[in-house]
């Protein structure tokens, strides 16, 4: 007699995936994309698991796994969630949930711990660490430290694997990636529900699983690094290392050092032989963070490396190989960089492979509410308050602002907000928005509306005045508040002497 798998996900993507892949191992599925519904189902049929999802609009994973306890005890249930949060994989284990799992996972994760539970291997939590379920090997699932040693293989006689399969087939099944739901933490991936969120994670899958290189564009705030980090999870890389550079906050003398490493006496204070970013990197990731601000001299280097798989450590005339994929993000128009030679050209073209622009928040405001929701309760967890929700007054004032610092201004205004809403239940604009705080963008776009015509330099040059006004002088400060380099605040200012 066949087991029985009850399924339930709102996503059907994700719902239609989990169908077929275990349908494909023998196993009797049922998959309902409305929890109620299989709540109903569960009342008048026996199933030996079920397998939900945490977040749905009807009712949660907990919810359901509170219901099995309950009323159906001899069931098994495995949650799977875009969360990663090692609090919340205790919990669910700790209320009776067999397994957890995050997105994205490949088939044969989920077979496998499938096939565990019917095997009636448990799992335990040992092992994992905070603030997320994916341990150092790259495994996504509360397992234990030898389970993820010994790699999961379903028997080519198993009888939950079809009888005419082949090896080559297997294998292509099993490493097939699930759909990713769009719920993921800004740390980990991305959170909305907006069509072009939407087609960038549908799309994710098959830009990871290459070396190609990748430029991301996108105004400031808006999850270009996320985007970046979920490409090399989701690559064959995943394992190796991921480095990032921020170029924008390198000193132009350092810059190719930092990049490439140099020798001894390469130049002064270079007392010994240093490796650089690409040697850290080897065999996994490199991210350059807005690239527009490497020096062009540095730049030319760069390219060599992308054409020639090879690179000099400063002072050396030795080539070394370089196996490293490179990814690269820009708030800047690059167009314009280009005309302005603060960007090479050729360089552009060989980073542009994968063309990847990130909307601002403005153009997927309909992820808002997302968005407050899932801050609000990672801060409440973060901070041990109770459960706050955003008012139905917050949504309204969120959903009027331009959001110039697009996600990021959001999820720094919900942090002030949850610490000075801690000993509510909700959440206003007024906790938010405290007048304590003094609001620089309202006052850029007050003083904004009185600015004269003029030619743009001036107008730069007058934004960068009054920036530097604000932050006491502070370059740094000044080029965080503006969207741009502290090295282009310098370049504007000696162009004008």
């Amino acid at each position: 007699m066949k087991e029985t798998i009850l399924v339930v996900d709102d996503d059907e993507l994700l719902l239609g995936f989990l169908d077929e892949i275990l349908r494909n191992e023998g196993y009797d599925v049922v998959p309902f994309s409305s929890p109620i519904k299989a709540v109903e189902y569960l009342a008048n049929h026996s199933v030996q698991l079920v397998i939900t999802d945490v977040k749905m609009n009807e009712m949660t994973g907990d919810e359901i796994l509170s219901h099995v306890q309950e009323f159906h005890s001899n069931t098994g249930l495995i949650m799977i969630t875009g969360f990663g949060n090692i609090n919340h994989a205790v919990r669910a284990l700790h209320k009776g949930a067999f397994d957890y799992i995050t997105k994205p996972f490949k088939a044969k994760e989920i077979i496998f711990r499938v096939k565990r539970f019917f095997d009636g291997e448990a799992p335990s939590l040992e092992g994992t660490s905070e603030g997320g379920s994916q341990n150092k090997g790259g495994e996504n699932s509360a397992t234990t430290s030898s389970t993820r040693e010994k790699k999961p293989v379903i028997p080519a006689n198993s009888r939950h694997q079809k009888e005419h399969s082949t090896p080559d087939a297997t294998a292509e099944k099993e490493d097939r990636l699930s759909p990713i739901k769009d719920e993921e933490e800004f740390e980990s991936g991305f959170i909305g529900e907006a069509p072009q969120i939407k087609r960038l994670m549908m799309i994710l899958p098959q830009i990871a699983k290459n070396t190609a290189p990748v430029l991301i564009q996108g105004e400031s705030g808006t999850g270009k690094e996320v985007f970046a980090s979920q490409v090399h999870l989701y690559s064959n890389r995943n394992k190796a290392p991921y480095i990032k550079i921020n170029c924008a906050n390198l000193p132009s003398e350092l810059v190719e050092s930092t990049l490439f490493g140099h020798v001894k006496g390469a130049f002064t204070g270079a007392i010994s032989d240093r490796k650089g970013a690409f040697d850290a990197a080897q065999g996994g990731t490199l991210l350059l963070d807005e690239i527009t601000e490497i020096d062009v001299q540095v730049q030319a280097k760069l390219l060599r490396v992308l054409q020639e798989n090879e690179f000099y450590r400063v002072g050396s005339q030795t080539p070394i190989k370089s196996d490293v994929r490179i990814l690269a993000t820009s708030n800047r128009n690059i167009g314009a960089a280009i005309k302005d030679r603060l960007f090479r050209e050729d360089l552009y073209y060989r980073l542009n492979v994968f063309p990847i622009e990130i909307p601002p928040l403005r153009e997927r405001k309909s992820d808002i509410p997302v968005l407050a929701a899932h801050f609000v309760k990672s801060y409440c967890e973060k901070y041990g308050f109770p459960d706050i929700r955003c008012s139905s007054e917050l949504i309204e004032y969120l959903m009027q602002k331009d959001w110039r610092g697009n996600v990021r201004e959001l999820n720094n205004k919900i942090h002030r907000g949850i610490i000075f809403a801690q000993d509510s239940n909700e959440l206003k604009p007024e906790h938010i928005e405290n007048s304590l705080f003094s609001n620089v963008d309202d006052h850029l776009d007050t003083e904004e509306k009185d600015i004269p015509l003029m030619p743009i330099e001036d107008m730069e040059l007058q934004l960068i005045q009054k920036a530097l006004t604000h932050t006491q002088g502070n370059q740094k400060q000044a080029a965080k508040l503006l969207g741009i380099s502290d090295r282009t605040i310098r370049n504007k200012l000696k162009n004008r002497e």
